[in-house]
């Protein structure tokens, strides 16, 4: 049985996911464990990633342009070419090896999504300023950056063919389910959220684990005293060149979902080549 990690970006002739993508697979490489580092890359166009010099670091790199979607996540089910894949955002990076999480869920889950985040202190998220939607309505407080899932297993087929259908027909669920806060967008955590809840396996898919924890920097939800549209304004990015993470003053230890995509600068880029360079001698 195979695993391995799955992102997918759709970039436009604004937006460079693709180097986020990037820059999340040399964090991967340089700290799983051999048989947890593999990385598949969906991207709708190729030629984004050529200027990079280590694309080795994705093992499958699979050019696609079918989402009817901005966020292409709705497809992950059909797109991974792994039996059993941790689909993540692109905005990430990760910090030390996360093989045991990966293990557990190959051994106990067919579907597990993220259902809680932490700020970069290390408490958990309590705020609810980015999901008014998920109070008002009684969403389950799912988070799609980190979704472990089997391939063709029937929860995890059932659940994804609901939530492409409330992608796809926006309107009709928000008015139906989310008419007490309708969200000006749905999107992908407030599909899974809406589709476990129809589905009613919550308790099936995001059990409470101490794990995976995940750091979530947006500004209004680090459990400050102030309001802060841009964390970075605040605390500083300082990743040195042992690849250890500096937020503010507080070392991380956990995947860093860093959300700003200005954070991650040719400086943080050339770090992580020259960590997997080294490590891959």
């Amino acid at each position: 049985m195979t695993f391995g990690y799955l992102i997918i970006v759709n970039d436009t002739d604004t937006s460079n996911y693709a180097k986020l993508a990037y820059t999340l697979a040399l964090s991967i490489k340089n700290t799983q464990k051999e048989g947890f580092d593999k990385v598949a890359l969906v991207i709708n166009d190729k030629t984004r990633i050529e200027g990079y010099t280590s694309t080795w670091v994705f093992d499958e790199i699979i050019e696609w342009d079918g989402a009817v979607h901005w966020d292409g996540r709705s497809y992950m089910d059909e797109l991974t070419p792994w039996d059993t894949t941790i689909c993540l955002d692109a905005d990430m990076l990760f910090l030390r090896d996360y093989s045991h999480w990966a293990e557990y869920f190959i051994k106990n889950s067919e579907l597990y999504i993220a259902n809680k985040a932490y700020t970069y202190r290390g408490d958990i998220v309590t705020g609810d300023y980015y999901r008014k939607c998920f109070t008002a309505n009684e969403l389950p407080n799912l988070y799609s950056f980190y979704t472990f899932f089997v391939k063709n297993s029937s929860m995890a087929k059932e659940f994804f063919n609901l939530q492409r259908q409330i992608i796809k027909n926006p309107e009709l669920y928000a008015n139906n389910f989310l008419a007490k806060h309708k969200p000006n967008i749905v999107g992908t955590d407030e599909a899974f959220a809406l589709a476990s809840k129809i589905l009613d396996i919550t308790d099936e898919i995001a059990y409470p684990l101490e794990f995976p924890r995940v750091v979530h920097m947006k500004g209004m939800i680090q459990n400050w005293p102030y309001g802060a549209d841009d964390c970075y304004d605040h605390i500083g990015f300082y990743l040195n060149k042992q690849g250890k993470l500096k937020l503010g003053n507080f070392e991380q230890t956990d995947i860093v979902h860093y959300v700003n995509k200005e954070t991650v600068t040719l400086e943080t880029v050339n770090i992580l080549e020259e960590i997997a360079w080294q490590k891959n001698k």
